[in-house]
């Protein structure tokens, strides 16, 4: 949003027009008056309290849109990163499609970590992130983001889960049928398609091989894949025996798959961006009748009943 003067909200027949009430402030912001009560008793927006009212000057509000905005622009665009995913990408290009002109919404999937380096420094609005088993997102989530320096205004959005396991080449021969989670981590002879350094699956993986007695720096690799498609696309051509994916990509190339775990995609973001209308409206579309009806089809997940916020200590 530009910080250029609102003429309605400055036009000099007002009774002060140095100075926003919350209506105003909330027509400008393109957020409910509820939102501006809360962002103002929390500190984080400029104001004050007159008479038992929340009042606020005009150019502090502007110096703090210019100082929390790309560019000056906090309501038509919304800059995503943070970990790939299928139902994502659903997700950001209907977006994209319904709002056309007036809004941008960008997905940068590079990996959890990456995504996370990216939000801390302001790059990015928001970031999706997991990290290993759903039955420890919670405390191995929380512990992650706070090794980033801005964690303390960060808010996480629980949205999803989906199965994660290993994915095979059908020309691979196994003993058993189907064969054991164990006997894949422990085959030598197996040539891996690896995701980045610092994504989920990285963690996931080398996770299961904890489990399993083995060190992920053993694995053989044939070829390092910087989205989770590519990956799979690699066990399908040959060019890798498998890979650490999720079930909706390994239905997508018909390849045997092996469950491991359920992993939640959280959303990472500031207090403040959650606020934003743009966000309010992208959250609201994991609830949608349509993503519901994607998610079975693409199989593997589970959408959360409600978005759930979390906040961070």
């Amino acid at each position: 949003m530009s910080a250029t003067p609102d003429k309605r909200l400055n036009n000099p027949a007002s009774a002060n027009p140095s100075f926003l009430t919350v209506p105003q402030l909330a027509e400008l912001l393109h957020v409910n008056e509820k939102k501006i009560y809360q962002m103002a008793g929390c500190g984080e927006i400029p104001g004050t309290k007159v008479t038992g009212k929340w009042i606020f000057h005009r150019q502090l509000i502007d110096d703090w849109l210019l100082e929390n905005s790309h560019g000056g622009v906090m309501h038509d665009r919304l800059l995503i990163g943070g970990s790939d995913d299928r139902l994502i990408h659903y997700l950001c290009n209907n977006a994209a499609i319904e709002w056309q002109q007036n809004a941008l919404v960008s997905y940068s999937p590079s990996g959890t970590r990456h995504g996370l380096r990216m939000l801390d420094c302001g790059r990015i609005d928001a970031c999706f992130i997991n990290w290993g088993a759903s039955e420890e997102n919670a405390r191995r989530h929380l512990g992650l983001l706070r090794c980033y320096r801005n964690h303390h205004s960060w808010v996480i959005v629980r949205c999803l889960q989906r199965s994660q396991g290993l994915v095979l080449n059908r020309s691979v021969d196994f003993t058993s049928t189907p064969p054991q989670v164990a006997q894949v981590i422990n085959d030598d002879s197996l040539r891996w398609a690896m995701r980045q350094n610092d994504s989920g699956t990285e963690r996931l993986l080398e996770d299961l091989c904890s489990t399993h007695g083995q060190s992920l720096a053993s694995l053989k690799v044939s070829t390092e894949c910087n989205s989770e498609r590519s990956a799979v696309a690699a066990v399908h051509s040959g060019a890798a025996d498998v890979s650490c994916g999720v079930q909706s990509t390994a239905e997508e190339f018909q390849l045997p798959y092996l469950p491991v775990a359920d992993v939640s995609l959280d959303l990472v973001m500031t207090r403040k961006t959650y606020f934003r209308t743009l966000v309010q409206d992208f959250i609201a579309r994991f609830q949608d009748a349509n993503t519901h009806a994607m998610a079975t089809s693409l199989s593997g997940y589970q959408l959360m009943p409600h978005a759930q916020l979390v906040t961070i200590d």
